[in-house]
């Protein structure tokens, strides 16, 4: 497991999730676009004070970015994919956020 490439994958489809390009995101933690594309890569690992504005900038607990059951969805069922059609189906996205306060 290369927990590097994972968080950077991680954080772009948490990224990707909240509508965010890799610019805005790393203006938000003071960053440049350059270095954020380099974490999420997988090319450099996050420092503690960073990983902390991540969390912050997503609004995400840190143990959602290393939750990396996600990472290795591929085709019709990865983050983007299913963001996407959350979008377009209002109904669906109603029943999800139902489910979600429930476990929340």
């Amino acid at each position: 497991m290369d927990i590097k490439k994972n968080l950077g994958k991680r954080i772009r489809e948490i990224r990707i999730s909240h509508s965010l390009t890799q610019e805005a995101l790393a203006e938000k933690i003071n960053l440049s676009a350059k270095s954020l594309s380099q974490i999420e890569l997988g090319n450099n690992f996050v420092s503690a004070e960073t990983l902390c504005d991540i969390c912050k900038a997503l609004n995400v607990k840190p143990k959602v970015l290393f939750d990396f059951d996600f990472v290795n969805i591929k085709g019709e069922s990865s983050l983007e994919n299913i963001v996407e059609k959350l979008k377009n189906n209002p109904k669906l996205m109603k029943t999800i956020y139902k489910i979600i306060t429930v476990l929340d």
